[in-house]
């Protein structure tokens, strides 16, 4: 963002200053915080940011946006208010009507960021891009983001995401998209939908609450099975889909090449970086909103080589003659099924092992859920490694084919075995839900090969 007074910033929150000091970013993480920038002070389960000010204060800031009542710090501008995070959101809305722009909103239980990549890297080719970084697409990143761009984006990519109904909702306060695009549905934070995906699936087209705002609705074919929350969507409706030829954008595999058919003609062919059906999905909803914002399909195609995958998605990479596959971001039984059938051919001699983490936030669905992916994985791993509670059913389920299993409740041990059991040619999966830290397992386990 361009640089604001910080008098300015304090009269939108109410409130009085006679600082003539800028501010020149805005920060939560005060490890983060560079000469010039606004911290704001957010008390969270763990950490207090006030706790922090007088690094804040070292780093330079120009101020923090603080709790009422916090004791004064010497060298910096304390803004006192009852809800930091509330400021946080105003400020950013604030930011929103001073500088707009147009969005594109992308929301889905899987698949967001990489559409988001992707869809910002082929718009490259005509707009001036701006994009969520990271994963950033909370009720505290997704503003923070939007306090940080630049201002002179012709167009923002914008990951909206959630964990419980009404929230994408509330972002949508903030920032609604022009156009917005829904990925799959699965059962992500299942605990809080006691009705499983039709109940995920209604609060995800919170995405389109703004009908005055986002005139058009880029959607997973599969998303048609919900007609009541579709009749909701006011918006355009485009469809996208790599297993029916009825969408709006289609994506095969023919003649050597991939082809996506634009509502029903033939309209391009492409030579792609990738061919796991997950990517593919995930690259035909970001064609389907290039192509509704105005890119030729030359001008896509001058970007393909220019895609790449976040960290941690399906990342594969090889070491010791052993193929990677850290896909240790996030773990649904959607994505979980995604990555099994996705896995690469093994060298002559070669096996598959997958080590899976729990999937968590499942609530009633867990138990099912964890034994369709043992289910699932005995069609394509040869051997099991589980780490977490949560995953004895999954490997009681894997067993049933009896292939070779091993459950484990702490992950150094489970890192050990893996480094006992792998061989140069065979192909490793890494996934699990993020609070379980699978991808410290193959980094470790790489620097160790590279010594």
């Amino acid at each position: 963002m361009r640089e604001t007074p910080l008098k300015e910033i304090a009269q939108q929150l109410g409130l009085d200053s006679d600082s003539d000091l800028q501010v020149a970013g805005y920060q939560i993480d005060s490890k983060k915080v560079r000469p010039g920038d606004l911290f704001f002070a957010l008390n969270g389960e763990k950490v207090d940011g006030q706790s922090f000010l007088g690094e804040v204060a070292e780093r330079g800031a120009s101020g923090a946006v603080v709790r009422k009542g916090c004791p004064a710090v010497a060298g910096l501008t304390l803004l006192e208010l009852e809800d930091v995070r509330e400021a946080l959101t105003l400020l950013a809305k604030w930011s929103m009507e001073k500088h707009p722009v147009q969005i594109l909103g992308v929301t889905g239980s899987v698949g967001k960021t990489m559409t988001k990549e992707f869809a910002a890297t082929l718009l490259e080719g005509k707009y001036k891009v701006g994009k969520s970084p990271a994963s950033f697409n909370s009720k505290i990143t997704f503003p923070l983001n939007l306090l940080n761009r630049t201002g002179e984006e012709d167009l923002l990519v914008l990951e909206m995401g959630m964990s419980e109904a009404g929230e994408i909702e509330k972002l949508t306060r903030i920032a609604a998209p022009d156009i917005a695009i829904v990925t799959k549905i699965a059962l992500a934070h299942a605990m809080n939908f006691p009705e499983g995906l039709a109940d995920i699936a209604r609060a995800k087209a919170e995405i389109f609450s703004k009908f005055e705002k986002t005139r058009k609705a880029i959607l997973d074919l599969e998303l048609m099975e919900y007609p009541e929350i579709i009749a909701s969507i006011r918006a355009e409706k485009i469809t996208f889909s790599i297993t029916d030829r009825s969408a709006d954008y289609y994506l095969s595999f023919t003649d050597g090449q991939f082809r996506i058919d634009e509502r029903g003609v033939r309209a391009h062919h492409f030579d792609l970086p990738f061919k796991e059906s997950h990517l593919l999905h995930n690259f035909t909803a970001a064609v389907a909103a290039a192509r509704q914002l105005g890119m030729q399909w030359e001008e896509i195609e001058r970007q393909i080589p220019k895609l790449s995958l976040p960290e941690m998605r399906f990342e594969q990479f090889e070491v010791g003659g052993i193929r990677w596959i850290n896909d240790a971001y996030n773990a649904n039984p959607t994505s979980m099924q995604a990555a099994l059938e996705n896995l690469p051919a093994v060298s002559e001699g070669g096996k598959k092992i997958a080590v899976l983490g729990s999937m968590k936030e499942l609530g009633s669905f867990c138990e099912e859920a964890h034994v369709q992916v043992g289910r699932l994985a005995q069609k394509h791993v040869d051997f099991l490694l589980c780490l977490g509670e949560e995953t004895r059913p999954l490997c009681a389920a894997f067993g049933e084919a009896k292939k070779p299993f091993e459950h484990f409740s702490d992950r150094e041990a489970l890192k050990e075995r893996l480094e006992e059991i792998m061989r140069p040619g065979d192909v490793v999966l890494i996934k699990g839900s993020r609070s379980m830290q699978l991808e410290k397992i193959a980094e470790s386990l790489h620097a160790a090969t590279l010594s």
